[in-house]
């Protein structure tokens, strides 16, 4: 600063002359060493903004990538609760009036506590049903039936596999959700699961019906 005011002192209108400076360099000098700083001079105190904003950007990515993989985990994203879980059930009450062709249930979503059995009947021959139910009144209505190869049979719903065998997925809108899945193997067994969640919170989703499906054995 020192070297500047003196530069402002000397430069006078006698420090032109004989040196072969136009009125106009003249002019332009003067002006550029008397004027002030302005105030819109690039200062390097100011605070990079770059970094924070990139740091910010990283930190924002990786909270999403977290909350996606986990929701998907959890089976917060298409449009399913978490999984509920699901106890090994051995059937000790498996009526002896279902035929050694049907496999029968493995695997529930809760204890279960009370079995009951019935028969019945429609146009495509007799029906075994099987209920199980849990403390909370949790229900699962278990449906055994033979039918002839290459039935009339529709089913309605969202389309789905249990293991190899085609089958149809159904679930009702209220306050009470009530999942149905029904499937047939070679042709010849059709399966039926129907869950209530009773006094319970427990609700299945399509996943859970059919893992429960896959548990038959």
């Amino acid at each position: 600063m020192d070297e500047l005011k003196r530069l402002r002192g000397l430069m006078k209108e006698e420090t032109f002359r004989g040196h072969g400076f136009t009125n106009k360099m003249r002019e332009n000098i003067l002006k550029e060493v008397h004027s002030k700083p302005s105030s819109k001079a690039f200062s390097f105190n100011k605070k990079p903004i770059f970094a924070p904003l990139m740091s910010f950007v990283f930190v924002a990515a990786c909270l999403s990538l977290f909350v996606y993989f986990g929701g998907t985990q959890l089976g917060l994203f298409d449009g399913n609760n978490a999984s509920a879980p699901f106890y090994q059930y051995v059937a000790k009450d498996r009526p002896e009036s279902l035929g050694a062709e049907f496999k029968f249930l493995t695997k529930a979503p809760f204890e279960v506590e009370q079995v009951t059995t019935e028969t019945g009947e429609d146009s495509l021959g007799k029906i075994e049903r099987v209920t199980l139910m849990g403390k909370e009144r949790q229900t699962i209505h278990l449906t055994f039936q033979s039918i002839e190869p290459e039935s009339d049979i529709t089913l309605s719903g969202d389309e789905v596999k249990v293991g190899q065998s085609k089958g149809s997925y159904y679930e009702s809108v209220g306050a009470e959700k009530v999942s149905r899945l029904i499937w047939i193997e070679g042709e010849t067994i059709k399966y039926e699961i129907e869950f209530l969640p009773g006094g319970s919170e427990v609700t299945l989703s399509k996943k859970d019906m059919i893992k429960m499906a896959e548990s038959f054995k």
